[in-house]
């Protein structure tokens, strides 16, 4: 966890990539945080029933992880102003994803930076895209 300063950042700049293979036991665990147990998160067979070759991650669970990401870099949680994505392509038990920022904007009336945020997978497979976040930096 770092505690990035408004002054500190340029556009252009990236902030530090959060790499996080994923396991069915994380699906099963955010299934129970979540109450969400739809079967192509938790049920393996099902999953290759209904053509998706297994289970898939919760998109949400996703998006978690990108804050989480977000949430390292600035070093406060309260930080984060705005945020949104586009759900792209279903992760899966195994891949290993990459989720990244890049800062698109500055507004120093305000010391909010807006970000550029997705994620995508070993093969280059963009999981969240058109993501946008905004946090406010000291």
């Amino acid at each position: 966890m770092t505690d990035v300063k408004y002054d500190d950042v340029k556009v252009g700049d990236g902030i530090p990539a959060l790499d996080v293979t994923l396991e069915q036991m994380m699906l099963w665990m955010y299934a129970g945080a979540s109450l969400d147990f739809n079967p192509i998160h938790v049920d393996k067979e099902f999953g290759e029933k209904v053509g998706l070759g297994g289970t898939i991650a919760h998109g949400l669970s996703s998006m978690a992880r990108l804050g989480r990401c977000i949430n390292e870099w600035t070093g406060d949680p309260g930080a984060l102003k705005r945020f949104g994505v586009r759900f792209a392509s279903p992760a899966r038990p195994g891949d290993t994803c990459t989720f990244w920022g890049r800062i698109t904007g500055k507004d120093d009336a305000s010391k909010r930076v807006t970000l550029e945020v997705g994620a995508r997978n070993q093969d280059g497979v963009d999981i969240l895209t058109r993501g946008v976040a905004v946090v406010e930096l000291d």
